[in-house]
């Protein structure tokens, strides 16, 4: 793989995900602490599931380990917080982004389903 490319997010929890990508681009824990403005102990504390990260870091931690972004939030959501990613995407927790693509229509219609719930949860607020 190109450590330049955007990569997947794939299944793995993301504690895993963001230690596996930062030793697949060759980074150490103080490197990347020092891209988010963050110290190494808190890298250390994210990559061994101890601590969660503020989803306000996502999209620079995305950048930082070359990570696909939408992504990255979408997996920190169903972990951290699973009625917000339900209420979004669904009882089975499965976004098309993460589920497989050989189903156009059936994906089409998960898409519009999420679509209308998101649309009933900005209603609400």
């Amino acid at each position: 793989m190109n450590p330049n490319s955007t990569m997947s997010v794939g299944s793995a929890p993301l504690h895993v995900v963001l230690r596996r990508r930062r030793k697949e681009l060759n980074l150490i824990q103080a490197q990347v602490a020092e891209a988010l403005d963050v110290t190494p102990e808190c890298i250390t504390l994210w990559e061994g599931g101890r601590r969660r990260m503020e989803l306000s870091k996502l999209p620079r931690i995305a950048k930082v380990l070359q990570l696909d972004a939408k992504q990255l939030c979408q997996k920190a959501l169903a972990e951290f917080h699973p009625p917000v990613f339900e209420a979004l995407f669904g009882r089975t927790g499965i976004h098309p982004s993460f589920a497989p693509t050989s189903d156009v229509a059936g994906e089409t219609f998960q898409v519009a389903e999420n679509e209308e719930r998101l649309q009933k949860l900005e209603g609400a607020v």
